[in-house]
């Protein structure tokens, strides 16, 4: 044993050496470079030796530790907590108007058109709707809605993926053609829904640093848009002409002389053309020649006025004559006046291109449905064809429906003569008449009247709805009115109709002291 001992002790001694003799080369070269480093650099000597200090103090500091003040509880305390805890709201909650409001709000049964049934009705007789906007009443064309149920068999009820992956289906390519074609501008996009395709446009090109200068009129989606654009933002007075231009020159001037990164942002002149809040048009005549004047872009939200306005109901470029090409971006709607659903934006083909890489509604979201496609599809043709059938019959009935409204004393009516979006509410004369001992109104008083109103207008078998907002986001929030839209689908007899419920209501309303 100790033989085998001995010679595994020699077998090593020699293997021990080696060790010894490799640390000790390492330490002298070491050694050696450390001298020859640090010879004539002091400054890196400290240095290293701050760091080298700095990691051995970091390695020894006593740690966090998130156990250390633990406190112990019974399961008595626990419990106690427990019962206290109680969450936090995920909204806020409902003000005793909104309370109202949301019991008394009326439901549709069934499918939408000029006439419907109500759910929360008693005796379930259908009612003239003048509270949807099927300006063009495609939504009672049975041809239409026929030949939409038909393609289910081919397209399904869904494309389940968006446009750029799997989503786009032979009819969104050509939908895009035909109103491109239909408006006359050079290329289209088509997006799923109407909200969303404000919320892509403008953000796609506006971004921080560059500047919008805006109506401070424009509906709710294009002000969520500009927010989400994070652009410089100049508000001017809705549909003031002079202000909007001085504001392009004092934004011009603050420009003069800048340097650097962003001295040329982007400029936009942000609108719409029937304004949603108003029943207002935009002059787009003079837009145009501002826009030349101070090289902006125009961005229009034509959400409301495409179908509506223009010899052939193509929108606001129709309406005056003015080449397409001169708004910059033309956005629109398929789910008012055409009574299908999405939206769309006319522009230089570039501008589309750039859409479909940026556009974050039309990456992100699953494409439009192949029916609803088809229905738009339809729709626009079936205008196309016969122009005058629709927007004539609409025009009349918008006329006839002004000039009735007009008559009634005590009544406000608001909007351009052209738009079939109508806003009516109680003259300040009438409202002075109605407050026992000289009181004021506030915004509550008055909605509180207009359900009334629009209540008493459903007993004669007419359906009017106030105009509702979100009312701490609105930049310049409307007074309080109720919003009439006007179909060609309605007959004159239901046009005299909806007057006289009106007429009644108001005198029923105004009777009463408050």
């Amino acid at each position: 044993m100790d033989s085998v001992t001995s010679a595994t002790f020699v077998a090593e001694e020699p293997s021990h050496g080696l060790v010894r003799k490799a640390w000790d080369v390492t330490f002298r070269m070491g050694l050696r470079y450390i001298k020859n480093s640090y010879k004539d650099d002091p400054f890196r000597t400290f240095l290293e030796v701050c760091l080298i200090g700095f990691i051995v103090w970091y390695i020894t500091k006593q740690k966090y530790n998130i156990g250390t003040n633990e406190i112990v509880l019974s399961e008595k305390e626990i419990d106690e907590l427990v019962d206290e805890w109680k969450p936090e709201p995920l909204v806020p909650a409902l003000t005793e108007f909104e309370r109202e409001a949301l019991d008394k709000a009326v439901m549709i049964d069934g499918p939408n058109g000029t006439k419907v049934r109500l759910a929360s009705g008693t005796n379930n007789k259908p009612v003239l709707n003048f509270a949807s906007y099927n300006f063009l009443g495609f939504l009672d064309s049975p041809e239409l809605g026929k030949h939409a149920v038909e393609s289910l068999r081919k397209y399904g009820v869904g494309s389940c993926g968006p446009p750029g992956f799997y989503g786009t289906l032979d009819v969104h390519m050509e939908l895009e053609k035909q109103i491109a074609a239909f408006i006359g501008h050079s290329s289209a996009i088509l997006y799923s829904q109407a909200f969303t395709t404000t919320l892509s446009v403008i953000p796609c090109f506006s971004k921080r640093s560059d500047i919008i200068v805006a109506d401070e009129g424009v509906n709710f989606a294009v002000q969520k848009a500009i927010y989400l654009s994070r652009s410089k933002v100049y508000w001017y007075k809705h549909n003031d002409m002079a202000d909007l231009e001085r504001i392009l020159k004092d934004v011009n001037k603050q420009l003069v002389g800048r340097r650097g990164k962003n001295a040329l942002p982007r400029k936009f002149i942000v609108t719409e053309g029937l304004f949603q809040n108003t029943g207002d048009i935009t002059p787009l005549v003079e837009l145009v020649e501002l826009k030349h004047r101070y090289k902006y872009r125009i961005i229009l939200d034509e959400s409301y006025s495409f179908g509506v306005l223009g010899k052939r109901g193509a929108g606001l470029t129709d309406h005056f004559n003015i080449d397409p090409h001169e708004v910059d971006l033309l956005i629109g709607a398929l789910c008012y006046a055409v009574g299908a659903s999405g939206g769309f934006c006319c522009a230089d083909k570039d501008l589309v291109e750039h859409q479909r890489l940026s556009g974050l509604g039309y990456c992100f979201s699953a494409s439009m449905p192949g029916i609803l496609t088809i229905a738009a599809a339809d729709a626009i043709q079936a205008l196309e064809v016969d122009p005058d059938n629709y927007l004539g019959t609409m025009r009349e009935n918008t006329t006839l429906l002004r000039t009735l409204l007009k008559r009634i004393p005590g009544l406000q009516v608001d909007g351009v003569a052209e738009s079939p979006l109508i806003h009516i509410r109680l003259s300040p004369e009438t409202l002075v008449r109605m407050k026992r001992s000289g009181g004021t109104w506030t915004k509550t008083d008055i909605d509180r009247v207009l359900i009334e109103l629009s209540e008493e207008a459903l007993k004669d078998g007419v359906l009017l709805m106030r105009a509702t907002y979100v009312d701490e986001h609105e930049r310049l929030l409307p007074n309080s009115s109720i919003r009439i839209c006007v179909s060609s689908a309605h007959t004159r007899k239901e046009i005299e109709k909806c007057a006289h419920a009106i007429k009644s209501a108001v005198s029923r309303i105004t009777s009463k002291k408050r």
